[in-house]
């Protein structure tokens, strides 16, 4: 590869990656000292008027995980449809106030928050993601 492809590709690479963090929501929660069962509603992160694949990264003490959470097909109808999402349910298993971040390339409509199971769950463009 020759010096100009090279330094091409590399300013690609930043301009995507500083793309990429600028579009994404982040949320901290330190929840009580109490067990539960720990909510937040993400909608879909979306290009040209459709639901797109939603990465989230979850930082709870020990737990360090990153997934993605894949969107609804093209052809069903929350594909095109606002608003459109999941619920990720985190288990606080522990009677301590661990603070936790998330980070999602979607939008965090609610929550993070300890406590009842959202409405959005009645929703059919809503899914619950454990």
């Amino acid at each position: 590869m020759n010096k100009p492809h090279l330094s091409t590709a590399v300013l690609l690479a930043l301009v995507t990656s500083a793309a990429v963090a600028a579009a994404t929501a982040t949320a901290s929660y330190t929840p009580p000292a109490e067990t539960g069962s720990i909510f937040t509603v993400i909608n879909y992160d979306r290009a040209g008027g459709r639901a797109q694949h939603t990465y989230v990264a979850v930082d709870f003490g020990a737990l360090h995980r990153k997934f993605l959470v894949p969107a609804p097909y093209n052809s069903g109808p929350c594909s095109r449809t606002t608003p459109s999402g999941f619920v990720f349910r985190l288990r606080h298993n522990q009677p301590d106030s661990t603070p936790l971040t998330l980070t999602t390339t979607g939008t965090i409509v609610k929550g993070p928050y300890q406590g009842d199971v959202p409405l959005e769950l009645l929703n059919a463009c809503y899914r619950l993601v454990k």
